[in-house]
């Protein structure tokens, strides 16, 4: 995962790395939106374009993300899902609770 870019007052974005796989990065993650919820930016976009693999606690940690934002009055937004990763969000039904957009752009157009 790389650090965030605050891309605007309302918007951070966070880049995965390609295995979202839970364990370290699930605390880096967490750790990274706490910061960002402390900076008052109220929307966070987690660029997913590099996944390439997403296992169980992977998802987990992108539905404990949303909650945390969810929590503190934002939102969090999915952008650049590859196919793979959409299919496993349809099977799980969590794109009815995770937002995506195509583009990260698409996705910071929707925080304003």
């Amino acid at each position: 995962m790389s650090n965030p870019s605050q891309t605007d007052r309302k918007s951070a974005v966070l880049s995965l790395g390609k295995q979202v796989i839970g364990g370290a990065d699930a605390l880096d993650f967490s750790m990274e939106l706490r910061t960002i919820t402390e900076r008052n930016v109220p929307n966070v976009i987690v660029d997913m374009s590099s996944v390439e693999l997403i296992n169980s606690s992977g998802l987990g940690m992108l539905v404990s993300g949303h909650s945390t934002m969810k929590k503190s009055g934002g939102t969090l937004k999915l952008a650049a899902v590859p196919d793979k990763v959409r299919q496993l969000l349809e099977m799980t039904h969590l794109d009815t609770v995770l937002t995506s957009y195509p583009t990260i752009q698409e996705a910071e157009e929707s925080c304003k």
